[in-house]
């Protein structure tokens, strides 16, 4: 048995890194994604950022400046133009907390950011890629929502003022590669220990992606923050209002512990120093290469030492420098430190102890630590038996305690109390996982399964615990609605899974799929309303499975030429009709699913995001749409 788990588990692993897929769902062909080198654009992590971005930005290669904020002010105009309309309904959660996911146990979310309390570990803030700010006050055992209700959910930085830790900063919005990834709208503050926040946008980007915070020591008053794209943003009145320093992407920086010197990072604007309390920047130091992504820090105790790294091409490579950043030394790194498929511009950091300057830590896909300033082993081992879920988001200090510090990936966040040696696992009542899809059974509803970014497919038998039925990035769910035991899922590309024992097990269904025509990132998966173990799915084609997925056919051509099929619904009522998208058109069939029709008049080019057809008049079908600039709901009465 446990050789069959360690087979199983190698499998999903496998699949969840390097996906075998010829993947073109691609809507904008010249877009900045496309600038990236071919090995990293099929990278698992690259191709869920752009199926992410492409179709918010389609068709332009950009999202417009104020689109976010815009979006803002409509929702909180049409609720108030609602406001007698809404429903007294009561919500409660399911859950996952926590979700569970094989070797690495118990798991929440991408988490990309936390900071101890200066003088009381046992309260600690964490921020997720999207799940805004969560508060532990029991040293990180039971954890609390504190921004549920503000403008944005998505967090990349935290910091807390060592004078008053009762002011809290959250800069919204996290950087990754190009800033496609979750958009944040400002600066969220504290001055009550996150009970009450205030909403501040004054002098930043109207879409913000926040790196790091850093409060200057000795004048609380005074903040630099990184803020990805956008550049160095400097603050003199307690984030209340900021300039920009520095244009220009901008990754990393830090504060000397007497706060008279800063350091700042990025491919946008070299490396820079500060000797006047940050208040203005010049390039400076040699020997240090700039690559796609940097970042760097230094020791509080012994300033003069700092450590760097660069993601560039498709490799790391780290640095050190001993005289204040003046001059940088390449360190040589052993092949085991290789970044794998080259996605440090997603997963990258590196932190300095701050009470002992030999001890440094890189964060990629794994954790790697040095104990003697120059040699970096890894730490966490995540695909060679480790329990520390892969790719690594954060890291960040006990404030009293040089051997204790916690981590954060994109499973969540663990804790150490011998400098990495061994770590706890500490997600077990934060609710953050990120869901593609979800679907509740229709003999039991409180029996569900969804597909999340990085931890699997979850599924829950009626309980808060939630655990994962197969691996990667899950997708799509389809239950048959006749028979129970009989459930259809997807990993990221199209990577189909089957039960035929209600989930207790799985496996692959991708038989008679060419795997080689192109699909989109969460594949179409819909059941035949009345004909117990009929399923349909896309790739270029539809395909046609009569027994529960063990089997599947194509019964079409190409719909669109070589796109993929990115949403697809069947009618209740005459199940010969069904309807198939690609990107910003939409395709109807009359014959089951044998020859489509292009049905697109009167809609704008914008990315179809899901279709449905009336349960009782086959002539009613809704669709909605992303992105930004147009009208997101359309209804046809005519087919």
């Amino acid at each position: 048995m446990k050789t069959f788990f360690n087979l199983f588990f190698s499998l999903l692993l496998i699949e969840a890194i390097f996906p075998q897929i010829d993947y073109r769902d691609i809507l904008i062909e010249n877009s900045i994604y496309s600038e990236a080198p071919l090995e990293i654009q099929q990278t698992k992590p690259f191709i869920r950022e752009r199926w992410f971005f492409e179709q918010r930005a389609y068709p332009n290669n950009f999202i417009p400046a104020d689109a976010y904020a815009n979006a803002l002010m409509q929702r909180e105009a049409l609720r108030q133009q609602n406001s007698d309309r809404q429903l007294g309904i009561s919500w409660v959660s399911l859950g996952p907390t926590p979700g569970y996911y094989y070797a690495y146990g118990n798991i929440s979310s991408r988490i990309v950011t936390g900071a101890f309390h200066p003088t009381d570990p046992n309260i600690i803030y964490v921020g997720p890629a999207n799940g805004g700010v969560w508060k532990s006050t029991d040293g990180g055992v039971n954890w609390t929502p504190l921004t549920d209700y503000y403008p944005s959910m998505s967090m990349g930085a935290i910091a807390i003022d060592p004078t008053n830790p009762n002011i809290v900063y959250a800069g919204t919005g996290e950087a990754t590669y190009s800033g496609a990834s979750w958009y944040g709208r400002g600066l969220l503050k504290s001055t009550d220990a996150g009970n009450t926040w205030t909403h501040i946008t004054s002098g930043l980007p109207n879409s913000t992606y926040f790196s790091r915070i850093k409060i200057r020591p000795n004048h609380s008053n005074e903040l630099l923050a990184a803020v990805g794209p956008a550049g160095l943003f400097r603050s003199t009145d307690s984030g209340l209002n900021w300039v920009t320093l520095v244009g220009g992407r901008c990754d990393d920086v830090v504060f000397s512990q007497t706060g008279d010197t800063a350091f700042a990072i990025g491919s946008g604007m070299l490396l820079r120093r500060s000797i006047d309390g940050g208040a203005t920047f010049s390039t400076f130091g040699s020997g240090l290469v700039i690559g796609e992504r940097n970042h760097f820090d230094l020791c509080n105790s012994s300033p003069n030492v700092m450590y760097a790294c660069a993601f560039q091409g498709s490799s790391v490579r780290l640095f050190k420098s001993v005289n204040y950043g003046a001059n940088w030394t390449e360190l040589i790194t052993t092949a085991g430190f290789q970044d794998l498929d080259g996605q440090a511009w997603y997963d990258l950091y590196i932190r300095v102890n701050p009470k002992n300057p030999n001890k440094a830590y890189v964060g990629t896909i794994d954790v790697f630590r040095t104990i003697d300033g120059t040699n970096f082993v890894n730490i966490t081992n995540g695909y060679a038996g480790g329990y520390v879920h892969v790719d690594q988001q954060y890291l960040f200090f006990h404030p009293t305690d040089e051997n204790t510090f916690f981590v954060s990936n994109d499973g969540g966040i663990w804790k150490t109390t011998d400098n990495g040696s061994n770590f706890t696992n500490m997600n077990q009542n934060l609710t953050l996982t990120q869901f593609y899809r979800i679907a509740a059974s229709p003999f039991t509803p409180s029996r569900i399964l969804g597909g999340t970014q990085d931890n699997g497919t979850q599924q829950t038998y009626s309980t808060l615990n939630w655990a994962a039925a197969y691996g990667g990035d899950g997708g799509e769910v389809c239950f048959n609605h006749f028979d129970a035991n009989y459930i259809l899922g997807e990993t990221q590309v199209g990577g189909l899974f089957r039960t035929s024992n209600g989930g207790s097990s799985w496996v692959s269904a991708t038989g008679g799929i060419n795997t080689g025509e192109s699909a989109t990132w969460v594949a179409p998966i819909i059941e035949h309303p009345t004909i117990s173990g009929t399923f349909f799915v896309a790739r270029q084609r539809v395909y046609r499975s009569t027994n529960n997925g063990a089997l599947w056919t194509a019964i079409s051509g190409n719909v669109n030429g070589g796109n993929a099929v990115r949403e697809m619904a069947i009618s209740a009522s005459n199940p010969t009709v069904m309807f198939a998208t690609t990107g910003s058109q939409i395709f109807r069939s009359t014959d089951s699913g044998a020859n489509w029709t292009n049905v697109s008049s009167g809609l704008p080019s914008r990315t179809i995001t899901s279709v449905y057809v009336h349960p009782s008049n086959d002539n009613i079908v809704l669709i909605t749409h992303s992105g930004f600039g147009s009208n997101k709901v359309y209804k046809s009465t005519n087919l």
